[in-house]
């Protein structure tokens, strides 16, 4: 199971991956990412073999934790064998220094101590097996998606802005704006920080100003946003209707590193349907002053529309229109729902507190007996406690007892 854990987080994960990340990734590493995808390695959580091994680990843990408890309990009786016995007969000795006090001639003295040490080892497992658990609950409650958003556009869980396109979030309550991309690139090659600039308003609460970092992100109710180094220049446009509406259209072109700051042509191939009729886009975004956009549009075998277009230009399509607005940068973020944060950080603590009281905590039980017969002082500890074991032999010592 170690090894399997240590491979999901070493070895590229498609849920991990942004859409443009993975399609680098196939490029770049084919013959690597498609042996990983032939042995199910490149989705590693979310296979069913996986699931399978965690519920025999489920299983192997929990029979264990049970013959760990009823071990240990008996310990706790003195229903096992002790580690130290000594009998006698005749007068009574001197207690040992590990218990309080000396039974009378008919009495019975008992001594525990450090019980939760005793079950130190059995909480350990019972934090594993909770953190197991929880990763089953957060993997059938757990949502995570991308979505590109390009500076100035508006986001409120629309469907078909989910590159993934997963069920989206029914519980996404939020309405955001990215009111500027910020992308840093040194070099041509080295990241900086992505930064996004947001407006936010949740629920009926009031507008608000934040800044999302990689290390800061969103937080919306129950879902976080974070950036992802994915990112590029968008076509900005406005859909302008006969009876004078319109909405806002962006086209999203991927920019290598190398080419952030330089001049740079993206081009790009594309089916964009209008009320249910397919429209064929061939297109080019130059990133010039002013920036342009060279325009081919057909509709089955006719061109409905041909030429370059600048900011303030139209391209009129016949049903509608489309005004070039300009060119602004994009970026993907990640939408992740993470309801089993909480139930894990809980197994983390129990499994730190079970490791702790079976390291710190040393339990030990001590009984005299004492009968009309003689007496006997047995002692229960567990293996490596050497303080008691030099405490028993001195104390047998002192009293010229044969060491047991």
């Amino acid at each position: 199971m170690t090894l399997v854990v240590l491979a999901a987080g070493t070895l590229p994960q498609s849920a991990r991956l942004s859409p443009e990340e993975q399609i680098g990734w196939e490029t770049e590493w084919e013959a690597t990412a498609s042996w990983l995808d032939t042995l199910g390695l490149s989705q590693i959580v979310g296979s069913g073999w996986f699931t399978a091994l965690c519920v025999v680990l489920v299983i192997n843990m929990s029979a264990g934790i049970l013959v760990s408890f009823r071990h240990k309990l008996a310990f706790y009786r003195g229903d096992l064998k002790p580690k130290y016995e000594i009998q006698g007969s005749g007068s009574l000795l001197g207690s040992p220094p590990f218990l309080g006090k000396k039974p009378d001639s008919t009495s019975t003295v008992s001594q525990v101590r450090g019980a939760l040490g005793l079950f130190g080892l059995t909480l350990f497992h019972i934090g594993l097996a909770v953190i197991v658990l929880a990763g089953f609950w957060r993997g059938a409650m757990d949502f995570s998606d991308y979505i590109e958003l390009s500076e100035g556009e508006v986001f409120s869980g629309q469907p078909h802005k989910f590159q993934r396109r997963q069920a989206p979030p029914e519980l996404f309550d939020a309405i955001l704006r990215l009111d500027r991309a910020e992308i840093e690139v040194r070099d041509g090659k080295y990241m900086g920080e992505f930064r996004g600039h947001f407006s936010y308003k949740q629920g009926d609460g009031p507008v608000k100003e934040t800044t999302v970092v990689s290390n800061h992100p969103l937080r919306l109710g129950d879902f976080e946003l974070y950036p992802k180094q994915s990112f590029g220049h968008s076509a900005w446009f406005e859909r302008l209707m006969p009876d004078g509406s319109f909405s806002v259209l962006y086209v999203h072109f991927t920019v290598e590193r190398k080419e952030w700051d330089k001049p740079w042509t993206g081009k790009k191939e594309q089916m964009i349907p209008f009320n249910d009729i397919p429209l064929y886009y061939s297109m080019a975004l130059s990133n010039t002053i002013p920036p342009t956009f060279d325009l081919k549009v057909n509709q089955s075998d006719q061109v409905i529309f041909e030429g370059i277009l600048r900011p303030g230009e139209v391209a009129d399509l016949g049903s509608h229109k489309l005004l070039f607005r300009g060119m602004v940068p994009w970026m993907t973020f990640n939408l992740a729902l993470d309801k089993g944060v909480a139930p894990i950080f809980t197994g983390f603590i129990i499994t730190l507190l079970g490791f702790l009281l079976h390291l710190l905590v040393w339990p030990r039980r001590v009984e005299w007996v004492t009968t009309a017969d003689g007496w006997s002082v047995r002692a229960w500890v567990r293996r490596g406690d050497i303080v008691f074991d030099d405490k028993w032999h001195a104390w047998c010592h002192q009293q010229g007892l044969e060491k047991t």
